[in-house]
C-alpha cells in the first residue's frame, strides 16, 4: 500500500506575470530566505509574452507576515501581482513502484475524479505525487485515495 500524507496547514502562493529572465527566482527566494520562510513544491509555468508564474507552498502560520513581503518583492521584480490561496490542502502519495508510475498516477486521478475533487496543481516524481486541492473537498479526496490504495 502507498503511504498517504495530508497537510491542510499550507498556503499556495503564486507570483503572477513575472518577467521570464534569469535571476527573478533567485531574488524571490533570496528574500524569503532572509525571512526564514520554508517553501515546498516550487513550480514555474512560462507563458506567452515573456512572462511566467512561479508558485510554491508556505506554512499557513506565516501568511499574515508574508503577504506584504511577497507583494513588495513582486513589485520590485516587475511582476503583475501575487495571490495567496489559504483554503487548500496538500495530499502526498508515496509511490510503491516507481517503474509503474503511470499506472499509479492513473489510479490516483481516477480516485479523485470519482469524488469530484479537482486538482489545482500537481507535482509528481518517480517516488511521490503531491496534489494541491481545495480544502472544501480535500477530505473526500483523501478518503478516496485511501480506498484506492487499500
Amino acid at each position: 500500500m502507498s503511504k498517504i500524507a495530508f497537510n491542510d496547514e499550507c498556503v499556495h502562493v503564486v507570483f503572477l506575470g513575472l518577467p521570464n529572465v534569469p535571476g527573478i527566482a533567485a531574488e524571490i527566494f533570496g528574500e524569503l530566505s532572509r525571512h526564514s520562510v520554508s517553501v515546498s513544491m516550487v513550480t514555474q509555468n512560462t507563458m506567452r509574452g515573456g512572462r511566467s508564474d512561479l508558485s510554491f507552498l508556505i506554512r499557513k502560520d506565516r501568511l499574515d507576515e508574508m503577504i506584504p513581503v511577497c507583494r513588495e518583492i513582486s513589485e520590485r521584480v516587475g511582476g503583475q501581482g501575487v495571490s495567496f490561496a489559504s483554503e487548500v490542502a496538500a495530499i502526498t502519495v508515496s509511490l510503491d513502484s516507481p517503474e509503474d508510475s503511470a499506472h499509479t498516477l492513473a489510479k490516483m486521478f481516477r480516485a479523485l475524479a470519482s469524488v469530484k475533487v479537482n486538482i489545482e496543481i500537481i507535482n509528481s516524481t518517480s517516488e511521490s505525487a503531491i496534489f494541491i486541492v481545495s480544502l472544501t473537498h480535500a477530505h473526500e479526496g483523501l478518503e478516496a485515495l485511501k480506498r484506492a490504495f487499500e
